[in-house]
């Protein structure tokens, strides 16, 4: 499973200039990309992010975040772009952030959501609920090592 760090996904969202915040909230809350495209003031209720999460995965309901406060202020559709372009927008971020361009696709964010939620103490049943799984075998790939993890586990294990 790919993920980003903490530091990749920090330079990502530093170096993404205006769709720094396009790129916080599909992290924040682990979105699809079709999802947080879609995305409009309706979405926003009493400071919370409520998301009818597709491919059969449930409606979510969210605390905005310190970082994503400025979306209680906008209104309309909040990225209006398509699918294809937020992709080809990471992917030009590869070359300033220096992450390895078969990292930067949409799909990475929710990746990197469940991943650090893992690493940093939640439970399998939390990030069940908090990525809208209906399955919970489909929130298990988070508790994958990335190839990089295993290869330190290793070196680790057998003093190298």
């Amino acid at each position: 499973m790919k993920s980003l760090t903490h530091e990749e996904l920090g330079r990502l969202v530093l170096a993404a200039g205006a769709d720094g915040l396009m790129f916080r909230v599909m992290f924040n809350h682990g979105l699809r990309v079709s999802e947080v495209i879609a995305l409009t003031d309706a979405n926003v209720v009493d400071g919370h992010l409520v998301v009818q999460r597709l491919k059969g995965s449930r409606k979510t309901t969210q605390p905005l975040l310190a970082d994503e406060q400025e979306l209680l202020t906008m209104k309309g559709r909040f990225f209006p772009m398509s699918r294809w372009t937020v992709r080809r927008r990471m992917q030009e971020l590869s070359v300033p952030t220096g992450i390895a361009q078969h990292l930067l696709h949409p799909h990475v964010l929710k990746h990197t959501c469940g991943r650090l939620g893992y690493k940093g103490g939640m439970g399998v049943p939390d990030i069940v609920a908090y990525l809208g799984h209906v399955n919970a075998g489909n929130s298990l790939k988070y508790m994958e090592s990335t190839e990089g993890e295993a290869a330190a586990a290793f070196a680790a294990a057998v003093g190298k």
